[in-house]
């Protein structure tokens, strides 16, 4: 009885290292981009758009994958040039409710709202100084996630700018180069 008890105890501590670990990482970065860090640290980033100290980027030579599915849209924010945020443009159903059941293992319940106004449905994940938005527009069908890094974005008009960014689709999709290398989503950097 006291072996299984023990063994019990062994196996709640090490998911809940592994656990600590992804989270972790999310709170450091995103997936091997550091929150804060300067554009210059990232090579092969392509500049979308720039405004008011604001600049997006892509990388046609990366892709993420989850679950075999990819998630080849994917935008990354710098404001005054530090990296604050990333927009994930969701292709599928499939895509998203696999984000979806991603974010409710790794932080639990979301806080979940609806505007009739823009008919967005979107759950909302706050961890430490990073927040996270599961974004989908229930007529036109448009699915988005983004993360914003709360610290580095200070002094940004987060409710204007920002909300003009979520509801633009002007940047997808994003065109990829021929030989992408292909990253497991949201997978911890230490399982790498």
């Amino acid at each position: 009885m006291k072996k299984s008890h023990i063994a019990i105890i062994i196996l709640a501590s090490a998911l809940h290292l592994f656990n600590s670990a992804w989270a972790a990482d999310l709170e450091d970065g995103f997936m091997g981009y550091k929150w804060g860090d300067a554009i210059w640290n990232y090579d092969g980033l392509k500049q979308l758009y720039n405004r008011g100290g604001i600049t997006f980027y892509s990388n046609p030579d990366q892709s993420y994958s989850i679950e075999g599915v990819t998630i080849g849209d994917v935008i990354y924010g710098f404001y005054k040039e530090k990296f604050y945020a990333v927009y994930i443009n969701i292709d599928s159903l499939d895509e998203y409710d696999l984000i979806e059941g991603h974010m409710k293992e790794k932080y639990g319940l979301p806080e979940s709202k609806t505007s009739t106004k823009d008919n967005q449905f979107t759950y909302k994940w706050k961890y430490k100084d990073v927040t996270i938005k599961l974004k989908i527009d229930q007529i036109k069908g448009n699915m988005k996630v983004a993360f914003y890094h709360g610290p580095t974005s200070r002094g940004l008009k987060e409710e204007r700018i920002i909300q003009e960014i979520e509801t633009s689709d002007r940047f997808f999709p994003i065109e990829k180069n021929e030989n992408i290398n292909m990253t497991p989503f949201l997978q911890s950097w230490s399982d790498r």
